[in-house]
């Protein structure tokens, strides 16, 4: 499903006190599930009958939601609207120029388009949208990076999913074939344009039997090098792979790892492994058994714990 970046189009229409009531909302949304209109103001610097018309217009451009069924009138901030301030802070580090409105990737958790630097250079945005597709099954699924929270807002969930895929990336790249991270900010993370193609996209008979071993053995190096390093991807699959169009590969998505001193790293890194030996069994009859394969990763998984 393609989805339509709303942020882009509201963005040219507002002006500066529209980004401060946002900022507002946003900001008061740690005290209240609806914010009211007069924290808005009061944050905004302007009276009340002034921050309800720029509300309204915001409410129009879909950027918040207003409710006064609650005993006052309060607002929430919109995925858009987060994506606004997203967009606002990264241009004003000079981080990003422009956004193409063209979406080149799309997944269970985020939607990712094409940005570009004041430099010219092309970079990928990676927009993370957690609760906005079937909600319950993330919760379960990212359970691990809020369970210690208090705060439960899904704006606020897909910030801490984003910050956590950075740090991942952060680490990574200098020792293994992931994106490059160039910043982060809310649920956004900006990182190098990958020229390639995800393993999943392929048709079986893009890739001869040979090619994908190569590849296989490929991947296969790389992730263990990072679980020597003491990272396990947790969702690692031919989703998650993309073979560049220089011949390499890349590993991504990186929002589900864990460290390998957490005991249930172990089980998730032997899902990891027969998840991608069942792929390239199944596509491209790469038959190689999980019991040759394994004791390598296991070995690597005791090292990055001082226990071999």
């Amino acid at each position: 499903m393609v989805s339509k970046l709303l942020a882009l189009e509201a963005y040219p229409n507002l002006r500066d006190l529209d980004f401060r009531i946002l900022r507002g909302v946003e900001l008061n949304m740690r005290h209240h599930r609806w914010v009211p209109l007069e924290d808005i103001a009061r944050f905004a610097r302007v009276d009340v009958e002034t921050a309800s018309f720029r509300l309204g217009k915001l409410d129009d451009l879909s950027l918040v939601r207003r409710r006064s069924d609650i005993g006052y009138i309060g607002y929430q901030l919109t995925i858009h609207g987060y994506d606004v301030l997203a967009i606002r802070a990264l241009a004003k580090k000079g981080v990003v120029e422009a956004i193409s409105t063209a979406q080149i990737g799309v997944g269970k958790d985020a939607d990712v388009y094409v940005g570009v630097t004041p430099a010219g250079e092309k970079v990928a945005v990676k927009f993370n949208r957690i609760g906005g597709r079937t909600a319950s099954r993330k919760a379960a699924y990212h359970g691990h990076v809020f369970q210690d929270k208090r705060h439960t807002s899904w704006l606020y969930v897909s910030r801490l999913i984003a910050k956590k895929e950075y740090e991942a990336l952060t680490l990574l790249s200098p020792i293994a074939r992931v994106p490059r991270p160039i910043a982060w900010n809310r649920h956004v993370i900006v990182m190098e344009f990958i020229d390639g193609t995800e393993l999943a996209e392929l048709r079986d008979t893009d890739l001869s039997m040979e090619e994908a071993r190569e590849i296989l053995d490929t991947v296969l190096d790389e992730y263990l090098k990072i679980v020597r390093f003491g990272i396990v991807h947790s969702d690692m699959s031919e989703f998650n792979v993309v073979l560049t169009h220089d011949g390499g590969i890349l590993i991504i998505d990186w929002a589900q790892y864990v460290t390998t001193a957490r005991p249930e790293s172990y089980e998730l890194l032997k899902r990891d492994i027969t998840v991608l030996l069942n792929a390239f069994r199944r596509r491209w009859r790469v038959e190689k058994r999980f019991e040759d394969v394994w004791p390598d990763f296991e070995r690597a998984w005791l090292e990055s714990r001082g226990e071999e």
